[in-house]
């Protein structure tokens, strides 16, 4: 039998953590013994509806099962410490459970063409992009078979995890090997692709609601596009871990790109670290408050170059209304998310084929770009 630490362990190696919405709220016991979650979710976090999975849990705990009990449940075979809190019980079963989503599909969508007709028709598109989108511009991705963590495994291994190069308690301790890496991906190196483009054109038309970036290379704002969030921050600021000095990353670039550790030049002793969000932080109000207003206007939701596996970013194509067309362009299938449409292979060449297709203004811009 599997002891309990091993799950927790499993948990900690691929970022779980009890959901923000859920740090939010608080769990009490009731006077009958049961558990509840009140709901006291400031508003602009109520974007992520609860999953069927939540839904079961909450059942449970209404039925007066204990927070331990259900993890036994959804973890047969392994033994649990008795001296395990119920507030740890509880953060492990959130972790397991809470962000499960899924989809059906539309089935009257499912054609290029169809794909085509819905960026005709469609006036507050909701883009949103992931690395794919730029490796045109030569900035690798981060999870395919060559990609950056793919790289990061085999040239620092000192990482407990390829990931942790963005985990900020690891950045905290050591930030060294984020700066060895950081010169490969930090702005000012790279020209913006035809989808960086294409989303500029959209916007000009007055079709683009919002782009929602991944992405950290501040490549939708040297394309010109105004209506972008950059849902984990980007490299064009930097902050003093210690005195929280923020500079203009442009102090940084020659630490950078010489590969050293930048210290803050005002308090002398503290860490520069980019206005990026590193595993282990929140996102920014600006993200939260932005997609709770978003999220009843789409009318097309258009997933470009994302593995849709970082949260809360990827649970955006599950909460806005079913009946909204989904359009999925990508390298490969993504076996976590059913979109309606899907387009597959190099970003640009899609995009490139969707635009000549569109025709109208988005074409001429796109020849001529």
């Amino acid at each position: 039998m599997k002891h309990i630490d091993d799950v927790i362990f499993v948990l900690q190696a691929h970022h779980f953590v009890l959901p923000e919405v859920l740090q939010e709220q608080v769990l009490t016991q009731t006077e009958t013994n049961t558990w509840q979650i009140k709901e006291e979710i400031p508003t602009a976090r109520r974007w992520k509806k609860p999953s069927d999975s939540m839904a079961m849990v909450q059942g449970l705990f209404s039925q007066g099962v204990t927070p331990r009990e259900i993890l036994g449940h959804l973890l047969p075979g392994h033994t649990m410490p008795s001296d395990m809190t119920n507030e740890i019980a509880i953060q492990l079963i959130m972790s397991l459970v809470y962000e499960r989503r899924s989809r059906d599909k539309l089935p009257e969508y499912n054609t290029f063409k169809d794909a085509v007709e819905l960026f005709r028709k469609s006036k507050n598109i909701l883009i949103l992009t992931g690395a794919g989108v730029s490796v045109a511009c030569g900035i690798p991705d981060f999870r395919s078979k060559n990609g950056i963590y793919a790289r990061l495994h085999k040239d620092f291994p000192e990482l407990p995890d390829p990931s942790s190069m963005f985990d900020i308690d690891f950045f905290k301790k050591n930030p060294a090997p984020f700066y060895n890496f950081a010169r490969e991906i930090f702005p000012g190196q790279f020209t913006p692709s035809l989808s960086h483009m294409f989303i500029k054109f959209l916007e000009e038309s007055g079709k683009l609601l919002r782009n929602y970036t991944q992405n950290i290379d501040t490549l939708e704002k040297i394309a010109g596009i105004q209506k972008v969030i950059e849902c984990h921050g980007s490299f064009s600021k930097s902050t003093c871990l210690s005195c929280k000095n923020e500079v203009d990353s442009e102090e940084i670039r020659e630490d950078v790109l010489a590969q050293k550790i930048s210290y803050c030049k005002k308090c002398k002793t503290g860490v520069m670290k980019p206005n990026i969000v590193f595993f282990g932080e929140d996102l920014g109000d600006d993200f939260h408050e932005q997609i709770s207003e978003d999220i009843d206007k789409v009318d097309l939701l258009v997933v470009i170059g994302s593995s849709l596996k970082v949260q809360p970013v990827a649970l955006i194509p599950f909460n806005i209304d079913p009946d909204v067309p989904q359009i999925l362009i990508n390298r490969e299938l993504l076996p976590h998310y059913q979109s309606d449409i899907k387009l597959l292979g190099n970003c640009d060449d899609i995009i490139l084929a969707l635009s000549m297709a569109i025709g109208g203004e988005i074409k001429d811009e796109m020849v001529q770009g």
